[in-house]
Parts: structure tokens; C-alpha cells; sequence
């Protein structure tokens, strides 16, 4: 199955989520940045070629390590990362489809100025930021990234346990080095409330650290 080269404008919460994903400071993020360096207008076809450049990375090692009688080196990104990365792309559209969601929670305005329609433009070119709207988008994400995701099973054959793609997943680490589901999402309904208890629990760990840091600092030790 080969991926078209159709130049289309989409409704589509991928390529902000992309850009989103390579500001951070994680792998994903370095992924994400190669990604959004790749010389195509759909996503998820520079996703497909960006691994292919990384299998010819991999595959230009060897044969340079063969010649020079040295160590083929470690890569930072192998070809394999790309499709744990597209769940978490798939996640963070989700993110992104709730930060959207959130703005018909709350009054979002300011000086009588309704900014949650600029919030829906700049995350997906949403018309509106009605929920249908978000929920038809995600899934209609989630269509292309499932397709590309099969292709790059395809492609990753040789490895096994492969894991299928999720509207949202999050895994947890059990044991060392031992990782199990704690969501495996289909439905964007599922996935709101689970993304808020999520939030919640991240906000808790913040003020955690906060009141840690406020009651055992020793403030003004550097300067004695």
C-alpha cells in the first residue's frame, strides 16, 4: 500500500499538533522536527518519508561501518520510533481537540471579543468549535494515521507485539522496563473525561512539587 502525493488543504488537527510535538525536549520532539523538515504538504507523508530516510540512514551506516572495520553507530532515531510516535501524535490532536472543546465551557472572551473561534482556527482551521465539529475532525485523524500506521506494521514486520493505534493510549511502567495500557481509547466521548482526569492529576503533581520545594528550600543558601 503506497501513500498518494495529492496536494490537499485540510481540516485537520495533525500538522499543529506536529509543530506542537517539536518544541519539546524528548525524542518525539526530535522526531516531530524531522518530520516538519520533510518536503511535503500532507503529514502524514512526511511521516512516511522520514522513516524511509531513516531506513537508509540505518542501511548507509552499516555499509560505512563495514568499510571502515568500525562499530555501526547507535542512532538516535531508528526507524521503529515512528510508530510509537504516531500514537502520541494521535494523543496530542486529542489534547489539542480538547483544548478546543474547552473553550464552549468557559467564556472566552475578552473586551466582548469571542476568541474561541481563533482558538478552533489555529488548532485544526475549524469553522466552528462545535464538539461534532471536534469529534468529526479527530476521527477523520485518526482515519489517515490508522492507514499510515498499518503501512509502517508493514514495514516494521520483522518485529513482533506489534501494537494497533489508538484514538488516545497511554501506557504505564509497571516494572523495569516492563510497560502496560492504562487507556486504550476508541471513541472521542471516552477520551474527553479521560484527558480531564489526566489534567487534573498533572495540576496535582505541579502544586505538589511547589508546596515540596516552598516547605525544604533553604532560601538564601547560595548566597551564604
Amino acid at each position: 500500500m503506497e501513500l498518494s502525493n495529492k496536494m490537499t488543504i485540510q481540516i485537520s488537527f495533525l500538522d499543529k499538533a506536529l509543530t506542537d510535538m517539536s518544541e519539546g525536549s524528548n525524542r518525539n520532539a526530535v522526531i516531530a522536527g524531522l518530520v516538519q523538515s520533510q518536503n511535503h504538504a500532507e503529514p502524514a507523508n512526511r511521516i512516511a518519508l522520514e522513516f524511509l530516510d531513516l531506513q537508509k540512514q540505518r542501511t548507509t551506516n552499516r555499509i560505512d561501518a563495514i568499510k571502515a572495520g568500525t562499530e555501526v553507530p547507535v542512532m538516535e532515531v531508528k526507524p521503529e520510533h515512528m510508530l510509537s510516535f504516531v500514537q502520541q501524535l494521535m494523543n496530542k490532536c486529542c489534547w489539542n481537540g480538547r483544548r478546543i472543546a474547552n473553550t464552549n465551557k468557559n467564556e472566552d472572551f475578552a473586551n466582548g471579543i469571542d476568541f474561541s473561534q481563533a482558538v478552533a482556527d489555529q488548532e485544526a482551521n475549524l469553522e466552528s468549535n462545535a464538539v461534532q465539529d471536534i469529534r468529526t475532525t479527530i476521527h477523520d485523524d485518526f482515519n489517515v494515521l490508522n492507514e499510515l500506521h498499518s503501512w509502517l506494521c508493514g514495514k516494521c514486520n520483522y518485529m513482533t507485539d506489534l501494537d494497533p493505534l489508538f484514538l488516545f493510549a497511554q501506557k504505564t511502567e509497571v516494572s523495569d522496563g516492563v510497560w502496560e495500557f492504562t487507556h486504550q481509547l476508541m471513541d472521542f466521548d471516552d477520551v474527553m473525561p479521560v484527558l480531564e482526569e489526566i489534567n487534573l492529576e498533572l495540576q496535582e503533581a505541579a502544586e505538589g512539587k511547589q508546596v515540596d520545594f516552598a516547605t525544604n528550600h533553604t532560601f538564601g543558601a547560595k548566597a551564604a
